[in-house]
């Protein structure tokens, strides 16, 4: 499956980010989401047969990422994952999340990631990636 299609099967909606690893030997960027659900039909529609809790949002084969605004660390909800397109046998991908501090100050944190492929991984199996 294209990523542009995978990723469309995934709703993060009502979902927080709960961990951001970026692993530089393996190219990995590892999005922990505390709760992923899959979208089987046109829209979600509560569909939670195959919710992964604490689960994984993997990109695999990364050579960018950034922040912005820089220097915040997402800790909320999940906006859109919106999907830049192809390039040079890699795909670009923003991704919007929340975070919020002790003061109760909110805001919003858009990442670019680009990267080779993308899949689901969930807590403890990481030789058993989800990719379809």
């Amino acid at each position: 499956m294209k990523p542009d299609e995978f990723l469309n099967t995934i709703y993060l909606g009502d979902r927080a980010c709960k961990t951001i690893m970026l692993d530089g030997w393996k190219k990995e960027v590892k999005i922990q989401v505390d709760a992923i659900s899959r979208v089987r039909g046109e829209t979600w529609d509560f569909y939670t047969a195959e919710d992964i809790e604490d689960g994984f949002l993997v990109f695999e084969g990364v050579d960018y990422i950034s922040f912005d605004p820089p220097g915040i660390i997402p800790n909320d909800d999940f906006g859109d994952i919106e999907f830049l397109g192809f390039d040079d046998g890699r795909f670009t991908v923003m991704i919007s999340m929340g975070f919020c501090d002790e003061a109760g100050v909110y805001g919003s944190v858009k990442t670019k990631i680009r990267a080779k492929a993308v899949a689901i991984e969930k807590p403890g199996e990481e030789d058993a990636r989800i990719r379809d």
